[in-house]
């Protein structure tokens, strides 16, 4: 049998990576003797062996390979296939993948491992919309808490879809609410801002004409750690979701966040967020912003502009 697990939600696949080795060990294999797990460099005949051998002494055996298949080349994939087209029923094989799903589906050795009969798939892409908001929800439920309505959305705005960070914030809240219900101004007050938060704080400064304060955020972010071409993309997507607010509120002065949300595929707390900074732009100076982004890129390539320098006039240009 062989079970694909995979995604860029790496907390969830890694989550179900567990929660299937405790399953098989509570069942085949409480003594840990028939389950072998291969990550980094994977030798073809040390990983193929413990695939195709017989459990020892039990009904089972259990082999996880980490990033075999984002990892494999088309000229190295004929001696993968053919090991593993014919393990013996016996071995459960666990392909632990953190690539995005429709990435990961294109490479060749997935597609040929499709033929052997016995395949499982468990994807799990990033999380967003309501889909996260589902997510959390379940996730303070099942740590035996609750939270408002207007909590969620302030928890997911903060958070996004970084579930490593959420699960964390979610027991700090559920255990600092006790039996209360998880408040609006108790997320407000415990948990920081993902770097996608403070992208809308940035964002804010800029739409306000603030400025020093635009400026100051963008230089915590670098002193934080943040690259310079990672600014510049998640500034990037924002102005992307800005001019599909802006463009919807020039049609319908009216547009409530449910409608861009839908349009946008983004959380309603994101579209609120967007409804309000658009207020702040014109159409025209969001396509000017959006066209020089596509221009910094390609000098980027090229060398004739770094990405700090790329970042500074896309802030610049945003505040005219």
């Amino acid at each position: 049998m062989l079970i694909f697990i995979y995604g860029d939600d790496t907390f969830q696949v890694q989550e179900k990576v567990r929660t299937m080795k405790k399953a098989f060990g509570t069942k085949f294999d409480p003594t840990g003797m028939n389950t072998a797990e291969f990550y980094g460099k994977l030798v073809p005949g040390e990983v193929l062996g413990a695939a195709r051998a017989l459990p020892f002494l039990g009904e089972k055996r259990m082999v996880v390979i980490r990033d075999l298949v984002a990892g494999t080349k088309k000229a190295d994939m004929k001696i993968w296939v053919d090991g593993l087209s014919d393990v013996p029923d016996s071995s459960i094989v666990i392909f632990w993948e953190t690539t995005e799903p429709k990435a990961l589906e294109k490479k060749p050795l997935f597609k040929a491992l499709q033929e052997v009969s016995g395949v499982h798939h468990y994807a799990f892409p990033q999380l967003q919309g309501p889909a996260l908001s589902r997510w959390v929800a379940s996730r303070v439920k099942a740590r035996g808490g609750t939270i408002d309505s207007q909590a969620l959305q302030a928890l997911v705005g903060r958070v996004g879809g970084d579930l490593w960070q959420m699960d964390s914030e979610i027991g700090k809240l559920v255990a600092y609410a006790g039996e209360d219900q998880i408040s609006a101004e108790m997320v407000d007050e415990l948990v920081h801002a993902s770097f996608e938060g403070k992208i809308f704080d940035l964002i804010d400064a800029i739409a306000q004409r603030r400025s020093s304060q635009a400026l100051r955020l963008l230089q915590e972010e670098r002193w934080s750690g943040a690259s310079d071409h990672y600014l510049l993309t998640m500034i990037g997507r924002q102005v992307r979701i800005l001019l599909g607010a802006r463009a919807l509120l020039d049609d319908n002065p009216a547009a409530m966040k449910q409608e861009l949300a839908n349009e946008l595929g983004v959380h309603p707390y994101v579209a609120q967020k967007a409804l309000a900074q658009a207020r702040g732009f014109t159409l025209e100076g969001l396509m000017r912003v959006h066209d020089q982004l596509f221009d910094f890129d390609r000098k980027m390539k090229s060398g004739r502009i770094t990405a700090d320098l790329a970042v500074d006039l896309t802030a610049v240009s945003l505040m005219k």
